[in-house]
C-alpha cells in the first residue's frame, strides 16, 4: 500500500505533463480518488501485520529508503485523497493546466511520502520537497502579492527546516542509524532529548503552525489560490501534527514531557487566540485560517498532553479539521463568487441562498464541536485528557473551545443574516457536487468516530508491506 500511495500522484504528475489537453485535471482528480480507495481497501483487508519495504540505500551511515503506514499515516493519506481530489475539481479555468496539474499531483506525491517514510533522511527529503510544488503553484497562479507572500513562507519554513536536518544528523551520527524504527530502541539522556526535541519540533511548530509563529499562516491563505489554501490548511499543516504525534513522542519521550508545560500552554494560548482573531477579520479567507489556526493549536495540545485520549482525540481533530477548513474556504469561495469579493462585510445571504446558508451553518457548527459533526468526538477526547492531566490545564481547554463561538457567531451574523443578494445566488450543482461530499464525511465521523480513532493506537499493527 506504501509503494502505490507513492505511485498513483507520480505517474498522474508525469501523465498531467503530456500534451493530453483537458484530460489533466479529471488524472489529478482520478489519483486523489485512487489513493483515498487503496488505502481504504488496505485498512479493510487487514494488511497491517506484514512488514514495511526497506532498501538499502547508504549502508554506511545507517540510512535507507524505508516505506511504510501506521494508523494515524493511513487516516491521514486518505484524508489527503479526498482533499486532492476535491481541490482539483475545484481548480477549473486554470492557466497552462497541464503545468498545473502537474505540479499539484507532485504535491500530493511529496504529502503521501512524509507520511510513508519510516527513515529520517527520507522523510527529510520529503519534508522539504514539498514546499517547491507548493510555492510554484502559489506563486505562478495566486493572487494579490502573492510573490511577496510564497517568498515570506518559503523563508520561513527553510529556517524551521534548517534547524530539523541539523537535528536529523546530530541524533543519525550518533545513533548510526536513521530508521525509525531502530531509533524508537535508542536511549538518549534527558538533556539531549531536550534539545533535539527543540529543533524537531522548530520545524513542526513553524508549519503547523503554533503560536506565535503563525504570522505567514493569513496572508498564505489570501494569496493562494482557493484550492492551494484548501491543501495548505487541510493537509500540510496537519502533518506536522502527525509528525509531533510520530516523531517527536517516540523518539524524546522525556524530552517533551519537560517541555510539555511550555508546550501545552503555548497551544492552549494560540487556540484562543486564534479565534479571537478570526472575530476580527474581513476577508472570508483569513477568517479560515485563524479558525485552522485556532483547531490545529487545539489539536496540538491534545498531542502534548502524551495521553492515549488526547492522541486519540488528536487524530479524529485532525481528521475533523481537514474537511472542516476544506468545506469552509469552499463556501467561502462560493460567497466570493456571489458578491464579487471575499470581504465579510456587505449583503447576507440568507434569503436567495438557503442552500448556502444551511452548509454554512452545518460546517460552523462542526468547527463549534456539535455532537453529531466531526468536531465534537476529537475536543471531548481532548477535553478529558486536558483534565486528566490537571484541572487547570482542563479549564484552559475548555475556554478555548467555549471562544469558537465567538467567531462562529461573528461570521453567521456577516455573512448569512444580513442583507440580501442577487435573485441567482445559491450553490449550482457542480458546487453542491464537491461541497456535499465534505458535508457528509463530516457527519459520518461525527456519527462513527471509531473509524479513525482506534487508528491512533501505537501498538495496532502497522499497515506496511513485504520487506524486500
Amino acid at each position: 500500500m506504501a509503494a502505490d500511495v507513492l505511485l498513483i500522484p507520480l505517474i498522474a504528475a508525469a501523465a498531467c505533463a503530456l500534451p493530453i489537453g483537458g484530460f489533466a485535471r479529471a488524472l489529478a482528480i482520478l489519483a486523489g480518488l485512487l489513493t483515498t480507495v487503496t488505502v481504504g481497501a488496505a485498512v479493510w483487508s487487514g494488511i497491517g501485520s506484514s512488514p514495511m519495504d526497506t532498501f538499502a540505500w547508504a549502508t554506511p551511515i545507517g540510512a535507507q529508503l524505508s516505506i511504510g503506514a501506521d494508523g494515524w499515516s493511513a487516516a491521514l493519506l486518505a484524508l489527503s485523497g479526498v482533499l486532492f481530489a476535491i481541490g482539483a475539481a475545484a481548480a477549473s479555468d486554470v492557466p497552462s493546466p497541464r503545468a498545473y496539474f502537474a505540479l499539484w499531483s507532485l504535491l500530493q506525491l511529496t504529502v503521501a511520502g512524509v507520511l510513508v517514510a519510516r527513515d529520517l533522511i527520507l522523510f527529510f527529503a520529503f519534508w522539504e520537497a514539498l514546499v517547491f510544488p507548493l510555492a510554484l503553484l502559489a506563486w505562478l497562479w495566486g493572487g494579490v502579492d502573492r510573490r511577496a507572500v510564497t517568498m515570506r513562507l518559503v523563508l520561513v519554513w527553510m529556517t524551521g527546516s534548517a534547524l530539523l536536518l541539523t537535528g536529523i544528523i546530530a541524533l543519525g551520527v550518533g545513533a548510526r542509524t536513521f530508521s525509525l524504527a531502530d531509533l524508537s530502541g535508542y536511549r538518549l539522556a534527558e538533556g539531549s532529548q531536550v534539545v533535539l526535541a527543540l529543533l524537531f519540533l522548530a520545524a513542526f511548530a513553524t508549519r503547523l503552525p503554533l503560536f506565535p509563529l503563525h504570522a505567514w499562516q493569513a496572508r498564505a491563505y489570501v494569496s493562494a489560490p482557493v484550492p492551494v489554501a484548501l491543501v495548505l490548511g487541510g493537509v500540510i499543516s496537519p502533518l506536522s501534527i502527525y509528525a509531533i504525534a510520530r516523531i517527536c513522542g517516540p523518539l524524546f519521550p522525556r524530552g517533551v514531557a519537560d517541555l510539555g508545560p511550555a508546550l501545552i500552554a503555548l497551544a492552549s494560548v494560540g487556540a484562543v487566540y486564534g479565534a479571537f482573531l478570526a472575530t476580527r477579520q474581513r476577508d472570508t479567507r483569513a477568517f479560515a485560517a485563524y479558525v485552522g489556526l485556532s483547531q490545529l493549536d487545539l489539536v496540538a495540545l491534545g498531542v502534548f498532553l502524551g495521553t492515549p485520549d488526547g492522541n486519540a482525540g488528536a487524530l479524529v481533530s485532525t481528521a475533523s479539521h481537514g474537511l472542516v477548513v476544506a468545506t469552509l474556504l469552499l463556501l467561502c469561495a462560493a460567497l466570493a463568487r456571489r458578491r464579487g469579493s471575499f470581504d465579510v462585510t456587505g449583503r447576507g445571504v440568507r434569503p436567495r441562498a438557503p442552500v448556502l446558508m444551511a452548509l454554512l451553518l452545518v460546517v460552523i457548527l462542526a468547527a463549534l464541536g456539535l455532537p453529531g459533526t466531526s468536531g465534537a468526538p476529537g475536543q471531548l477526547l481532548i477535553l478529558a485528557a486536558a483534565f486528566v492531566r490537571s484541572p487547570a490545564v482542563g479549564l484552559v481547554a475548555t475556554l478555548a473551545v467555549v471562544a469558537t463561538a465567538g467567531y462562529a457567531v461573528v461570521f453567521l451574523r456577516t455573512t448569512v443574516i444580513g442583507g440580501e443578494a442577487g435573485p441567482r445566488s445559491d450553490l449550482t450543482w457542480r458546487e453542491r457536487a464537491l461541497i456535499v461530499p465534505l458535508i457528509v464525511l463530516i457527519v459520518a465521523l461525527g456519527i462513527v468516530p471509531r473509524a479513525i480513532s482506534d487508528l491512533s493506537n501505537p501498538s495496532a499493527p502497522a499497515l506496511t508491506e513485504r520487506a524486500r
